[in-house]
C-alpha cells in the first residue's frame, strides 16, 4: 500500500484554477419570484406535442431563444420577456392554446457551496468535523487482510492498490455484487452535475464514447456542457469529478475504485461555477433519457417545484432511465425541501438519497422527509477531484454532503442494470426499498416516515448485494 500524502479539499481548489481550464458560464441576473431566485427577463414555455412553435403567437416583448424538444414530447421554449415582468408573461402564454405550461426559469445554486470538506494528515487521522469518536470501523482507515480491494479486481488480472478509507463501497456491499458477476458491465450512468475531470486517470477508462457525437440530439463525444453550451464537458469546480469518481472509478490499481467499477460514464454538464437554471437542467435530465444511460445521479436540488422538472422526469422514467437525487444539506437550516428530489414521492423510478456517517446514523446536514427513499454513505468520503486541483500526483480527496450520498446509491442502480438490463426504474426502487438494511439504521419501521426520525433513513441504508439477489430472484 503506497504512503498517503495530505489530501485537503479547500474552497480555492474548489474554483476554476487554470489558465488552460474552459471558460465558465456567468451567474445571469437573477430575480426573486414565487419566493425563489430566477432569471430576470426569462421564461419557459412548453408546447404541446403537435404544436409548432410558429404556430402559436408570440406575445408582444417576447422572443424565443433556444428550444428543446419536439414529437410527442412536445417542445420546452427558453423564452425572452421584458425584465420585471417575467410573472404577466408566465400567465399570458400559459392561457394561449397549444401551451401545455409556463413558468419561470428559475435558478439552482451549485451544490459546491454546501459540501463540507474534510483533510487527512500524514498520520492517518481525519480532522474531527462531526465524525464517531473514536473511528472503529477497519473499513476506514484500512484495506482487511483477504479483502477484494487486496485482491483481484473486479474485471480480473490487476490488483487493486488503492488507498484506503473507502467505507462507504464496502459498506453499501458493494465488493460483495462484484464478486456475484455484477460490476457495471454494459451500463451506461450519467453523472449531471458540473462536469468532470475527462483526462483523470480513474475516470478516463471508463468515460462513455457516443457512438454518434454530430447527432444534434446526442452531441459530444463524452457528454455535453449545457452550461456554456458546448460539447466539452470539463469540471473546474471539482464537485462532479468528485461524484463520478464515486460512481464508476476504474478499478485500475490505483486511486479509488467506484461502486461500479466497470460502467461507462456519461459526463453532462448541467451546473456552471455559480449553478444552472432549470432549462440547462431540463436539457440534461433529457439527453441522459434520450442518449442511452440507464441511470443518472444528480447531487444538486433547488428550492422550487416546477412542472419543467417533474415532466422531464415522467418523460425519463418513461423511456427507462432511473434517476438518483441528493435530498439536500439543509437540516441545521430548517430542513427546507429540495427539488426536483421531492418527485420522489410522485414519479416512480425516482429514488432520493440521504446521507449516512461510518457509524451509521444520519450526518447532522442530510435533509429528511417522505423524499428519502434510501440511505447511503455521504461523510468522509474519498474520491477523485482535477488533477489541476491540490496535489496533481495524489488528485483524491474527502468530501461531504447528500452529493456524496446519491452517487453510492447511482452506482448501485448501475450494478443491478448490469445483472439485468430490461429491468424498469419502478422495479429498481423497489429492489432497493424491498433490500435496504434497516437493521444498521436502528429503524423501528421500514419506512421511517412516521417514526421521530421521520425520513431519516427512508427504506434504510442501501445494498447492493440483496438488492441484486432480488433482481435476480424476481425480474
Amino acid at each position: 500500500m503506497r504512503k498517503l500524502i495530505l489530501l485537503t479539499v479547500s474552497a480555492a481548489l474548489l474554483a476554476a484554477c487554470s489558465k488552460s481550464a474552459p471558460p465558465q458560464a456567468s451567474q445571469p441576473d437573477l430575480t426573486n419570484l414565487n419566493g425563489a431566485q430566477a432569471v430576470a427577463g426569462e421564461i419557459l414555455v412548453k408546447y404541446k406535442g403537435g404544436a409548432s412553435v410558429s404556430s402559436v403567437k408570440a406575445l408582444s416583448g417576447s422572443r424565443m431563444v433556444q428550444s428543446v424538444g419536439g414529437g410527442d414530447w412536445g417542445t420546452l421554449a427558453r423564452v425572452s420577456v421584458p425584465k420585471g415582468q417575467e410573472l404577466s408573461y408566465v400567465s399570458g402564454y400559459a392561457g394561449q392554446a397549444g401551451v401545455e405550461y409556463a413558468e419561470p426559469n428559475y435558478w439552482v445554486p451549485n451544490s459546491r457551496a454546501e459540501v463540507q470538506n474534510l483533510s487527512l494528515s500524514k498520520g492517518g487521522a481525519v480532522s474531527s468535523l462531526a465524525l464517531p469518536n473514536p473511528i472503529t470501523d477497519p473499513y476506514f482507515t484500512q484495506v482487511p487482510a483477504g479483502d477484494p480491494f487486496a485482491t483481484a479486481s473486479a474485471g480480473g488480472g490487476a490488483t487493486y492498490s488503492n488507498v484506503p478509507f473507502l467505507w462507504g463501497i464496502y459498506r453499501v456491499r458493494a465488493p460483495e455484487a462484484w464478486a456475484a458477476g455484477a460490476t457495471g458491465a454494459g451500463v451506461v450512468v450519467a453523472d449531471i452535475d458540473d462536469g468532470a475531470d475527462l483526462t483523470h486517470p480513474d475516470l478516463a477508462p471508463n468515460l462513455w464514447t457516443n457512438p454518434n457525437p454530430s447527432d444534434p440530439n446526442c452531441p459530444g463525444t463524452n457528454g455535453y456542457d449545457f452550461a456554456n453550451d458546448d460539447a466539452d464537458p470539463t469540471d473546474t469546480n471539482g464537485h462532479g469529478t468528485h461524484t463520478a469518481g464515486t460512481i464508476a472509478a476504474a478499478a485500475n490499481g490505483q486511486g479509488v475504485v467506484g461502486v461500479a467499477p466497470e460502467a461507462k460514464l456519461m459526463i453532462l454538464k448541467g451546473l456552471g461555477f455559480f449553478g444552472g437554471t432549470n432549462f440547462m437542467l431540463v436539457r440534461a435530465l433529457k439527453y441522459a433519457a434520450d442518449c442511452g444511460a440507464k441511470v443518472a445521479n444528480n447531487s444538486w436540488g433547488g428550492g422550487q417545484k416546477t412542472k419543467a422538472f417533474k415532466d422531464v422526469l415522467e418523460y425519463g422514467t418513461a423511456k427507462g432511465t432511473t434517476y438518483v437525487f441528493s435530498s439536500g444539506n439543509s437540516f441545521r437550516d430548517g430542513n427546507r425541501p429540495s427539488s426536483p428530489v421531492v418527485y420522489s414521492t410522485e414519479v416512480a423510478g425516482v429514488i432520493g438519497v440521504g446521507a449516512t456517517s461510518p457509524n451509521n446514523v444520519r450526518t447532522g446536514f442530510s435533509s429528511t422527509g417522505d423524499y428519502v427513499t434510501v440511505a447511503a454513505p455521504g461523510q468522509a468520503i474519498l474520491s477523485t477531484i482535477p488533477q489541476d486541483q491540490g496535489n496533481p500526483n495524489d488528485p483524491y480527496a474527502f468530501l461531504q454532503g447528500t452529493s456524496m450520498a446519491a452517487p453510492h446509491v447511482t452506482g448501485v442502480v448501475a450494478l443491478l442494470y448490469s445483472a439485468k438490463p430490461g429491468l424498469k426504474p419502478e422495479q429498481v426502487r423497489v429492489a432497493l426499498e424491498r433490500t435496504a438494511n434497516a437493521t444498521l439504521t436502528g429503524q423501528l419501521a421500514v419506512p421511517d416516515y412516521q417514526a421521530a426520525s421521520a425520513g431519516w433513513y427512508g427504506y434504510g441504508l442501501v445494498d447492493a448485494k440483496a438488492a441484486l439477489d432480488y433482481v435476480k430472484a424476481n425480474y
